[in-house]
C-alpha cells in the first residue's frame, strides 16, 4: 500500500503520494487506495496550508475530517511545518 493522502476541500479532490521518489501530487483520486482521507472546506484548506489554521485545531473543533490512517495525516502537519520554516 502506497503512502498517499486524498485532499477534498468543498468537493474537488486531490491526492499527496509521499512514498514514491520525491514524491507527487495531482487532481483526482490517486492510482493507489489511499491510507488517509483529508476532507475540509477550501478556505479552511488554503489557510491550513499557509500556516495559519493548525491542523490539530482544526481536526479538533470539527473543521478538518480525517479518515484513515490518522498517525499519516499527523506526518502532514509536520511536513507543512517544515515547509513553513523552509518558506517554500
Amino acid at each position: 500500500m502506497s503512502r498517499s493522502c486524498v485532499l477534498i476541500a468543498d468537493g474537488g479532490e486531490g491526492h499527496l503520494d509521499l512514498k514514491h521518489g520525491s514524491g507527487a501530487a495531482g487532481s483526482g483520486p490517486p492510482q493507489n487506495e489511499a491510507d488517509v482521507t483529508m476532507t475540509m472546506s477550501k478556505e479552511d484548506f488554503v489557510q491550513m496550508f499557509a500556516g495559519k489554521l493548525n491542523a490539530t485545531s482544526a481536526f479538533m473543533s470539527g473543521k478538518l475530517k480525517i479518515k484513515g490512517n490518522l498517525a499519516l495525516a499527523m506526518k502532514l502537519e509536520k511536513l507543512m511545518k517544515q515547509m513553513h520554516k523552509a518558506k517554500l
